[in-house]
């Protein structure tokens, strides 16, 4: 069957050949191939796929060089291969950088460049073909944590180091590995991809480590030398072994795990087939893609034997292939000297009826292949279609919980705003029954303890969502810390504890992020109070130390909490920060299971280190590490100023003790009604959809200002229109029209944008406030909120304005630059001014003929220009023109008469008057003086 199937091959061959033009009119190419080496059955399975790949293309021929394994041979065979006028090249570099400049010199010459299997540090090529060594990585780091259970040491043999696919391969398993707190890479070296090198390495990790449970190599031919040591060394007790290939050779790695001498090998395809194909796609001007990721697979004991009888059964048939084409080449050059007979010869009918039986055979055989490759189509469209479905259904799964994170935080934090506003306006009032005002405390107390509950849950979304930003700057570490430590002074006295900060060092500058830092230390600090009984100590270190990080001794600085408590047992201590977990041992001190799981990730996103040492009722050592310099911080967290800001909210937790912490009664707590008020009533407008809290911010504003209400952004937009308000107080999350839509369109409107706005929302995170400012919010205060601190902030933005309106009532120079006014507005400033300058000469030029230059109405040219300079639209053109007149006096070109009327005054007596009105003197004065 076979030798029939052959000789029917042969006798269609030769009948395409003889009668296609195409059968020697084809254009010839020429195909360089730069293989980096060629010693090992991989690169030679490469070739070889290659070789049997060309059978399908006549027109192609194939020269491969061998740079065996350094760089400059590769380098010189490349520039003999163009040389010698190839017409594609096909390189797979020995080592990334070292071949880029190579590469990207043949590229430029017009030649096209397909990049196999390794890569180079450059885009300028045609095209590349490439397993995913990433993802390979990835997979062999997924299968070793399944063999060690979470738990084991790990000795892992490189390949050659500057290559990319031993970085890439490092890569992905060294990330999915540090997953594994339990599982540890000791051992890291290269064996520069052979097998004597596998035995060199593997002998050295011996040599230094007697506690291997793993080994991975970078190929199966390294995992094979590492084999024989191991073998010799432990027997049939060895260590996991690891590798990558796949190949089906008597000594490679697919027989390897047949034989028991590795545990696992992730093929690796060598695209051989691949590049013959893309290179015929490409000299023939045929679309093709630019990267091609192979795809891999891993072969265990389950599929080993039948991936051996599959790949035997293809290299059966390859041989078969290679034979036949021997045939067929044998057949083509007699064909070319015997042409003119056979087509002359009798034989010739015969040769047609055999090629049409053939012909029709080969029809037959394509309909059921065809058949067969739209059932497999099917099969992979109806997976791809439910990968699909799958993939959206865990997006829609991710973005709900994200949804009802955000959800209900803004329904906690709208009604924690209610309660803390109340209780801290009762607290603010006269209350002689000290047992009432300290319910309020105690209930006061409270409120804060839920809300930093909120805030800690919050954090936890970010850090899951990696969103928590990092604001890194440099500090004085040992003042920071003292600072911490002294505001639990007070507590360390109520409940008798021996309380002390002890620092080695006088001045030290680090950098973090000091937000991060200080809930790590208040966290730290918490749970030794909350732990220590009365008459314990607690003591605070701070030192210089050297500490290990990422297996490379590095300078640090040491913070240590200690404490005399009732400490942790064994179990319980490896558990510790584990997220919501709480000790068994210390159930009389409920808690949550969040603060320490919190702090640990603050600690590892300052690339620090936190331990913990404990016994039972011995106390407790918390320590944190934290490197020195900045160089292990991305560029974009840092601040290049050094920090100034103080965290002025930091309370002490209420369940840390039993006490309350109350304040002295106070005798008067009304506020004096401002002094800026008296000139004229001003306007604030709430915009909130919460009935409550709009009536808590108006208690909180009422005496001083006349307050307007809206339920939501459309709403405010017609109460805008109607009264002009002074000041906008606005929700973020509201329906109909949020506050962001809100500010964004009264911020963008030339007859609104004047108009401060304060965004007051329970979304506290700094992506929220940074969206907020960005639309044009003045100013950002989160819920819940201080009563005097929106007073005051209320106050600040007010006065601001004002003494912006004061500046231009008193000045002639509209058109300069002023930060307390928006772009829209000193543009709009610098259109009246201009609108003005050029009708100088125009007596009737005034206001009617101003708002329409502008395109304003009457009455919001009015309200523009009185809100931004305290002036009337009338005066406003006076004193442009008087400017432009002060100007000529000093030029001294003009009698007064002539500037008077050229400066759009009916009279000089009428300008003379108005100039001294704003200059308090006459014109020849101003010149006098001036002059």
């Amino acid at each position: 069957m076979t030798v029939t199937r052959k000789k029917y091959s042969l006798l269609l061959i030769i009948f395409i050949l003889v009668f296609s033009d195409k059968g020697f009119s084809e254009d010839q190419f020429k195909i360089g191939f730069s293989q980096c080496t060629s010693v090992d059955s991989w690169r030679k399975a490469m070739q070889s796929e290659m070789q049997n790949e060309l059978i399908l293309f006549q027109n192609m021929e194939l020269v491969i060089t061998d740079a065996h394994d350094n760089n400059e041979n590769q380098i010189r065979d490349i520039r003999e291969l163009v040389k010698s006028g190839i017409d594609l090249l096909i390189v797979s570099p020995n080592e990334s950088a070292p071949i880029t400049h190579i590469v990207e010199e043949v590229f430029r010459k017009g030649i096209p460049v397909i990049v196999l299997d390794r890569k180079i540090e450059s885009e300028n090529y045609t095209a590349q073909i490439s397993a995913d060594n990433y993802l390979i990585g990835r997979e062999a780091g997924k299968y070793a944590a399944r063999l060690l259970n979470g738990k084991g040491n790990i000795a892992e043999i490189w390949g050659l180091k500057g290559s990319s696919p031993a970085i890439e391969r490092h890569k992905g398993f060294s990330e999915v590995i540090s997953k594994y707190p339990g599982i540890k890479i000791i051992f890291s070296e290269t064996g520069e991809w052979f097998k004597q090198g596998g035995t060199k390495m593997m002998k050295l990790a011996i040599e230094q480590h007697d506690n291997i449970d793993l080994v991975f190599a970078h190929n199966d031919y390294m995992a094979i030398g590492a084999y024989e040591v191991l073998q010799s060394k432990f027997g049939e007790h060895r260590p996991f072994l690891l590798g990558i290939d796949g190949l089906p050779g008597p000594n490679d790695g697919v027989n390897a795990v047949i034989q028991k001498k590795i545990n696992a090998t992730f093929l690796y395809p060598t695209g051989g087939a691949e590049a013959i194909q893309l290179a015929f796609k490409i000299l023939n001007k045929k679309p093709f893609k630019k990267n091609i990721i192979l795809k891999t697979v891993v072969i265990d004991s389950d599929n080993a034997e039948i991936q051996k009888l599959q790949t035997d059964q293809i290299l059966s048939l390859q041989g078969k292939i290679s034979a036949a084409k021997t045939i067929l080449d044998s057949q083509i050059i007699k064909y070319k000297s015997q042409r003119m007979w056979l087509i002359i010869s009798l034989s010739f009918l015969l040769i047609v009826i055999l090629l049409a039986v053939l012909l029709f055979q080969a029809f037959k055989n394509k309909i059921k292949a065809n058949r067969k490759l739209e059932e497999q189509k099917e099969q992979i469209e109806d997976q791809h279609e439910r990968l699909i479905l799958i993939s959206s259904q865990l997006e829609e799964a991710t973005q709900t919980k994200l949804r009802f994170f955000t959800n209900v935080s803004h329904e906690f934090r709208t009604p924690l705003t209610l309660i803390l506003g109340s209780i801290e306006n009762l607290l603010d009032q006269k209350i002689k029954d000290k047992e009432s005002y300290q319910q309020l405390n105690v209930m006061h107390r409270n409120a804060n303890r839920l809300l930093r509950l909120i805030n800690q849950l919050m954090d936890f979304r970010k850090m899951e969502n990696e969103k928590m930003q990092m604001k890194i700057s440099r500090n004085d570490i040992n003042q920071f810390i003292k600072e911490i430590s002294d505001s639990f002074q007070e507590l360390a006295n109520k409940k008798h504890i021996n309380y002390s900060y002890l620092s080695t060092i006088q001045k030290e500058y680090l950098y973090f992020d000091t937000d991060k830092l200080d809930k790590i230390l208040f966290n730290l600090l918490s749970n030794a109070f909350k732990f220590t009984p009365e008459q314990g100590e607690i003591t605070v270190h701070l030192e210089n130390s050297n500490h290990e990080f990422n297996k490379e001794m590095k300078d640090c600085v040491k913070i240590s909490v200690v404490d005399s408590g009732c400490g942790i047992s064994e179990p319980d201590l490896k558990n510790v920060f584990q997220r919501f977990y709480q000790a068994k041992t210390n159930a009389s001190f409920p808690g949550t299971g969040v603060g320490l799981s919190l702090t640990k990730a603050l600690v590892e996103l300052h690339s620090g280190i936190i331990n913990v040492e404990s016994s039972l009722g011995k106390g407790t050592v918390l320590t944190v590490y934290l490197q020195k310099g900045k160089s292990h911080f991305n560029d974009a967290d840092l601040i290049f100023a050094d920090s100034k800001e103080k965290d002025t909210s930091r309370q002490i937790p209420s369940e840390l003790d039993e006490m309350d912490f109350i304040p002295q009664l106070t005798e008067s707590n009304e506020e004096e009604n401002p002094s800026f008020l008296t000139d004229r009533e001003i306007r604030i407008l709430i915009v909130e959809d919460n009935p409550d809290v709009s009536e808590h911010i108006a208690e909180s504003l009422k005496g001083n200002y006349k307050i307007l209400r809206a339920e939501n952004g459309k709403q405010a937009l017609k109460v805008i229109e109607a009264e002009n308000p002074e000041l906008i107080i606005t929700d973020l999350m509201m329906p109909v029209m949020d506050g962001l839509e809100l500010t964004n369109i009264v911020k963008s409107d030339l007859k609104t944008c004047h108009i401060p706005i304060i965004m007051l929302t329970a979304k506290a995170s700094q992506e929220h406030k940074i969206e907020g400012l960005e639309v044009g919010a003045d100013s950002y205060i989160p819920k819940p909120f201080n009563r005097k601190h929106l007073q005051v902030r209320v106050r600040k933005l007010i006065e601001s304005k004002k003494r912006i309106r004061i500046h231009y009532r008193e000045s002639i120079d509209f058109t300069e630059q002023n930060d307390g006014i928006n772009r829209l507005d000193q543009q709009f400033l610098k259109k009246a001014c201009e609108a003005i300058e050029t009708n100088y000469l125009n007596y009737d030029y005034g206001v009617e003929e101003l708002s329409k230059d502008i395109n304003l109405s009457r009455v919001h040219l009015y309200r523009k220009i009185k809100n931004l300079t305290d002036l009337s639209a009338s005066e406003f053109i006076r004193n442009v023109k008087l400017k432009k007149a002060s100007s000529l006096l000093l030029e001294g070109d003009l009698s007064i008469s002539q500037i008077a009327y050229q400066t759009g005054f009916a009279s000089p007596s009428y300008f003379s008057k108005c100039f001294k009105e704003k200059f308090k003197m006459s014109p020849k004065e101003y010149i006098q003086r001036k002059k």
